[in-house]
């Protein structure tokens, strides 16, 4: 199979690398999602495509500022970025994505070293932050500089080593 989904997730990351959200919050990629309407088929389908094993997707806790259930393949990428599949739970963020730009790369995880300097930077660049909610990797800020269909860019501090 081509690595064509390879690719659409490489531009995500070279898009968003002179995105102001990294530039005011110094954040790093940690993870790369991928939108479907079903987890299963794109856990074997772009698993397969990527290399990555369907059984390495793992259930984790969903993306409630996207309206998505989740599942995780840690450090499945290039540079150690893992890769989310989203599903729609919600009429949300995700849904929209879906319906005006179909399945493909749809969000990023930015880690940052402290998350409430980085939304005081964002806010100093005239970019918003919508409220802390529940996600992947813990607590997620959606940041609001793009249509509602995304990509979308999350913040998030990680405990530990980043």
């Amino acid at each position: 199979m081509p690595i064509e989904p390879l690719h659409r997730l490489q531009a995500l990351l070279k898009a968003e690398a002179d995105s102001l959200a990294i530039r005011e919050t110094a954040g790093r990629p940690i993870a790369l999602g991928w939108a479907t309407v079903e987890l299963d088929r794109a856990a074997s389908e772009l698993g397969a495509a990527l290399g990555i094993p369907a059984e390495c997707f793992l259930g984790t806790a969903e993306s409630l500022a996207l309206g998505a259930r989740c599942r995780v393949a840690h450090h499945a990428l290039p540079g150690g970025v893992s890769l989310v599949l989203l599903e729609p739970a919600t009429e949300g963020r995700l849904a929209a994505a879906l319906a005006r730009v179909g399945e493909g790369p749809a969000a990023i995880w930015l880690a940052v070293p402290d998350l409430p300097a980085a939304i005081d930077a964002l806010r100093l660049a005239r970019v918003d932050t919508a409220a802390g909610r529940a996600g992947p990797f813990g607590v997620e800020r959606l940041v609001l500089d793009g249509p509602v269909h995304g990509p979308h860019r999350l913040l998030v501090q990680l405990t530990g080593t980043i």
